[in-house]
């Protein structure tokens, strides 16, 4: 048994009229057509100034095309900033970088706090040998560089010589 749709059509739906389902091209209920035909009310605007006819009293007049050049200008403003992605990428960094700076703040004590409870536990001896290693790496800087350079290349020459 087929079921006839509200068009006559088999198969057809009905689809609430919402915003949800009145999505415009991009895809969005935002971008939808219902969007412009919504009610000054929803929208958050004063009522009786959008449901009263234009005044005729040019004052008012020119304070109303005043307010909506206003309005206008804060639309245009708001729009400027979502489109700029620079400075949008450049906000978004820099609350990254001080993030990442707090972070690193933090991090620094907690490293000393774990290095010294470290030095507390490793036996006298092995304190001494690593202090004396580190007297003649500084001292030996040259040869110290050389000896890891020399070892990476023989680690390089190695794992290339198993691929094959």
């Amino acid at each position: 048994m087929t079921t006839l749709g509200p068009a006559g059509r088999p198969g057809a739906r009905h689809q609430p009229a919402s915003a949800e389902y009145d999505a415009g091209p991009g895809g969005s209920p935002e971008a939808g057509p219902r969007e412009m035909a919504v009610p000054a009310a929803v929208a958050g605007q004063d009522v009786s100034a959008a449901a009263a006819a234009p005044p005729d009293d040019p004052q008012q007049l020119a304070e109303e095309i005043e307010r909506t050049r206003e309005q206008l200008g804060e639309t245009v403003d708001q729009l400027a900033a979502r489109a700029d992605v620079k400075a949008r990428a450049q906000d978004k960094a820099s609350q990254l970088t001080g993030r990442l700076k707090g972070k690193a703040g933090h991090a620094r004590p907690q490293a000393a706090a774990a290095a010294a409870r470290v030095s507390k536990v490793t036996p006298e001896p092995v304190r001494r040998a690593a202090a004396k290693a580190a007297v003649t790496a500084r001292e030996r800087r040259m040869t110290l560089a050389a000896a890891i350079g020399a070892g990476v290349l023989a680690w390089m020459v190695i794992a290339r010589w198993r691929r094959r």
